[in-house]
């Protein structure tokens, strides 16, 4: 999204099967390293009435809840301060993107008055500023076109971001905090605390498709159907929605 805001026109073009392969790899990499180190040794498993808990280890604790969460939700939040200052200044720059249509009417008009110049030199040079005014107006309104859509992006990402903050961020804190409070044998925080902050984490799973759903009309439409057991041609509006996101691509690459 930063770079949808700043580079509206050759983020698509960045945007490639290599590079999502790449970043895919990145993230199962970073899973498997959160995962695979108690096998091979690190940390200890600890079982507490027939219930296993997840390693209380010290260093163990502060690696994976880092890696897990306290890094990403880090690298979030700087980023998409990144986004609104970026989103804020583009905004300033882009005042005139209410300018009315009949600009490019004055450049035609621009032409054809200056078509009846006496002088061939100066009705040349006038022909020449003129096109070259009504392309960039027209130029303009395409970036502004992208800029809008990227910045309403932005808009759903930091809603995505904010709850995934609100969601994970007391779980985490209590899983960071527990081996230095209760030690490394056991836990001691009460159970209905543990459950509630980790359903409370699974929540965020059930909110991001009701939020992406509010900011796309398309999925909105659908789900409201699903839940009026509106079964009939899903697919089919399906398909429609993923046909005008990839439109839009198309808009943006062009």
């Amino acid at each position: 999204r930063y770079l949808g805001i700043t580079r509206p026109l050759t983020y698509p073009v960045r945007q490639n099967g290599k590079l999502m392969a790449k970043m895919v790899f990145i993230v199962w990499l970073l899973s498997a390293s959160i995962t695979l180190p108690p096998l091979f040794g690190w940390a200890k498993n600890v079982t507490v009435e027939r219930v296993c808990l997840i390693s209380q280890d010290f260093g163990y604790t502060v690696y994976s809840t880092g890696v897990a969460f306290y890094i990403p939700m880090a690298v979030m939040l700087v980023m998409y301060s990144q986004i609104y200052k970026a989103a804020k200044v583009s905004a300033e720059k882009h005042r005139f993107m209410n300018f009315p249509k009949h600009y490019e009417e004055e450049g035609v008009y621009c032409l054809e008055a200056s078509s009846q110049s006496h002088h061939s030199s100066k009705r040349t040079k006038a022909v020449e500023e003129c096109a070259t005014l009504s392309k960039l107006l027209r130029q303009d309104r395409k970036n502004i076109s992208i800029f809008k859509r990227e910045q309403k992006a932005a808009r759903t990402l930091g809603i995505i971001v904010g709850a995934f903050t609100f969601c994970w961020l007391p779980f985490f804190l209590m899983s960071t905090a527990r081996p230095f409070i209760c030690g490394i044998r056991c836990s001691c925080m009460p159970l209905r605390l543990e459950r509630t902050l980790l359903w409370l984490g699974y929540t965020n799973s059930l909110i991001n498709p009701l939020i992406y759903a509010f900011f796309n009309r398309d999925l909105r439409t659908t789900f409201w159907n699903l839940l009026r057991c509106r079964y009939r041609n899903i697919n089919r509006r399906l398909s429609a929605a993923s046909m005008h996101e990839a439109l839009k691509a198309t808009e943006r690459h062009e």
